[in-house]
């Protein structure tokens, strides 16, 4: 009488523990590593400076290329603006005078291989090349 009352009870702590430990999986999985270093108490800033030279040492060989990624801290405005669809283009200075179609069009499809979603690329990116290519060419900068 007594012993299906133990193993009711015992099967229901089995399952609500299951339970807790699935839910907290799937909190766990959405942390990102600042929340994480913080739920430790380790100082954001410590954190944020820790994480973003790792980057950049890891990712970042070229010295020109270093320059640029200290000279634009990243992100995107709310509306793009002309130079940040420039910048998005890689086109540079020089290239600005002599800016038509055709060099916004090889600019476009570069930037597109480079981050095409079938290709291993992020939609997002893509979506902003896009967007950089529609902005210029609507822009004064383009030579006809």
């Amino acid at each position: 009488m007594v012993l299906p009352i133990i193993v009711g009870v015992g099967v229901t702590f089995a399952a609500l523990t299951v339970r807790s430990s699935l839910r907290a999986w799937q909190v766990y999985k959405t942390l990102t590593p600042l929340v994480i270093a913080q739920l430790n108490n380790i100082p954001i800033n410590y954190a944020r400076e820790t994480l973003q030279t790792d980057y950049q040492r890891s990712r970042v060989t070229d010295a020109q290329l270093r320059q640029r990624f200290q000279q634009y801290p990243g992100g995107f405005y709310s509306k793009m603006t002309e130079s940040e669809a420039l910048l998005i283009l890689n086109v540079s200075p020089e290239e600005i005078a002599s800016l038509d179609q055709r060099k916004l069009r090889q600019k476009h499809r570069a930037a597109m291989v480079q981050n095409h979603p079938d290709k291993g690329g992020s939609p997002y990116l893509a979506m902003k090349v896009n967007e950089a290519r529609d902005v210029l060419a609507r822009s004064v900068i383009l030579r006809e």
